[in-house]
């Protein structure tokens, strides 16, 4: 009988694809305006935390990474961070299924988000989490202890980010009342410099002269874009180039930029030019410092007299008093308020195909002998207004027009089956499944975490009744669990509303798809369609388009359509 072999099977051993995270708070800049030198300390801190990281990986074999994702200046108590919802985007899409970072204080500082993302989050979207520094590894966490060390360590974490934002605003505020400029960049004709513990403004002659001669214009009569134009004549290159360059004039050879309007506005209304100091406008929710609010003027700190003027306040008033005037005049002329500007199913998607500027949507209100109101809204590439060598051609279309062009073009490639309509279908549906399983999610953590709600509030009246525990704590701690109870409640509430929208969202966008491929007539284009089939749409002179549709992503053909 002849011998058979037998051999093991062995599993192809998992490769992670590795999404190494770093983020770095502080954005400020050191004492003596050495900007420079701060940037270097910031990038350098960066550097050294994907460093660590990558040696990390290194040590593994069972690790590529695929990128790096960095947030530099923003605060770790909240998740609205660039680099953060990058990496998530790339999670969702699949592109990575381990995150790594130097340490859990540089993932998040608000501990029960962090907690959230650790064990609930990542765990569903099947993605490794490893702390180098903290020894931490969610593929190795075993039991109870373990898991508690982490969310002390992050509630370490968020209380020092507190401790060290109410030391930051009480110093800010004491720095305020003693006539300190606090900001980072001086004002635009002044330079800022440390005498012992004030940072104060001094003013500087060539700019200064410059600031002078903006409110000379402005109040001889002449408006915003005159200004910029008178500017850009005399080769005065922008506030922005001059605080990086120290260049007050464009050197020959040099290009040169045209101001915006917006910052000439900024110079005729601060009050620094009159020599006062209005600072602490804004600030952050708590100790959450990037979720910046208005603060109400009351609250504002006003200080006169912290600096040389470089215009008297006669002259800052008069220029107030222009504004004001033109306020009201156009408050009065235009009846626009009345007419509701309706949402750009076009955004994000339409661009000048001569320059690669997105286009501006202007809208204006024509009236009716009726007395009947209506919006119309065109769009024009921005850079036809520059005066500089940015400047861009001419070229308007009217929505009404860039709407038929688009609702023409997809039919016809429906009708080219260039476009199935039940990809599409599909597709959306799958979107619509993946987004509502992350919400179902949240829905069980919710339903997990009331019903240990629940189950302790038993074991509290338990205790009550046995009189391990007094009627006034046993009070205490009901109410307690009764108001958390209806803040979960609440969170599934909007869950389930929000499960419903996505629903109803999906079912208004396939109903549109199924009218366009269809060719109905009069089928209103709708923004979900536009996002769903399209991916950008260039404009041209005399009423051109090109169309980029999404599916070419996919090597599909591209189409082009003229009008």
């Amino acid at each position: 009988m002849p011998r058979i072999s037998k051999k093991k099977n062995i599993a192809a051993k998992r490769i992670y694809s590795v999404g190494i995270y770093a983020r770095l708070s502080v954005d400020g800049e050191k004492a003596g305006g050495q900007r420079a030198y701060s940037q270097a300390r910031k990038n350098e801190s960066i550097e050294t935390q994907i460093e660590i990281a990558k040696a990390f990986v290194r040590q593994q074999k069972d690790m590529v990474i695929f990128d790096c994702y960095t947030d530099i200046g923003k605060t770790g108590t909240n998740f609205h961070r660039e680099g953060f919802e990058r990496m998530m985007r790339d999670v969702r899409m699949r592109r990575i299924d381990c995150i790594i970072v130097k340490d859990l204080s540089r993932f998040g500082r608000n501990h029960i988000e962090t907690g959230n993302y650790i064990e609930r989050i990542f765990p569903f979207l099947g993605v490794r989490f490893i702390a180098v520094t903290d020894s931490f590894d969610s593929m190795n966490v075993s039991g109870q202890s373990e898991a508690l060390g982490v969310n002390l360590k992050n509630l370490v974490n968020e209380m020092y980010a507190r401790d060290i934002a109410v030391k930051v605003k009480a110093s800010r505020k004491e720095k305020w009342s003693q006539g300190s400029y606090t900001g980072g960049v001086p004002p635009y004709g002044y330079r800022a410099a440390w005498i012992g513990d004030k940072k104060c403004l001094y003013i500087e002659e060539t700019t200064s002269d410059i600031v002078k001669k903006i409110y000379d214009l402005f109040l001889s009569g002449k408006n915003m874009k005159e200004i910029v134009e008178w500017l850009y004549g005399k080769g005065i290159v922008r506030p922005a180039l001059y605080h990086k360059t120290g260049r007050v004039y464009c050197q020959e050879g040099s290009e040169l930029l045209q101001w915006s309007k917006a910052t000439v506005k900024m110079i005729l209304t601060n009050p620094v030019y009159m020599g006062y100091l209005v600072q602490g406008r804004t600030c952050g929710k708590d100790y959450r410092i990037c979720d910046f609010r208005d603060m109400d003027s009351e609250k504002w700190s006003v200080k006169e007299h912290t600096h040389e003027a470089i215009v008297s306040k006669d002259i800052f008033f008069q220029a107030a008093s222009r504004f004001e005037k033109s306020s009201v005049y156009c408050n009065k002329s235009s009846f626009s308020k009345s007419v509701p500007v309706e949402a750009d199913i076009f955004d994000g998607i339409l661009y000048c195909g001569d320059c690669g500027t997105k286009m501006r949507r202007v809208t204006q209100v024509k009236a009716f002998h009726s007395k009947e109101r209506i919006r119309i809204y065109s769009y024009n590439c921005p850079k036809a207004d520059r005066i500089d060598e940015h400047r861009c051609v001419t070229k308007s279309i009217t929505l009404s027009t860039l709407t038929e062009l688009v609702r023409k073009a997809i039919r016809q490639e429906f009708a080219l089956s260039a476009m199935h309509l039940k990809d599409f279908v599909q597709i959306s549906a799958r979107e619509a499944e993946t987004e509502k399983k992350e919400w179902n999610a949240q829905l069980i953590g919710l339903d997990r975490k009331i019903a240990e709600l629940t189950k302790r509030g038993s074991e509290q009246y338990i205790q009550y009744r046995m009189g391990e525990m007094s009627e006034s704590s046993f009070r205490k701690v009901r109410d307690d669990n009764s108001r958390r109870m209806a803040a979960f409640q609440i969170q599934q509430a909007d869950i389930v509303e929000k499960l419903k929208e996505i629903d109803a969202y999906t079912a208004r966008k396939n109903q549109c798809l199924r009218e366009l491929a269809q060719g109905s007539a009069g089928t209103e284009l709708t923004a979900e369609a536009v996002g769903t089939l399209i991916h950008r749409i260039e404009i041209y002179q005399d009423q051109r388009i090109k169309i980029i549709f999404a599916f070419k992503r996919r090597n599909m053909p591209e189409a082009q359509h003229g009008g």
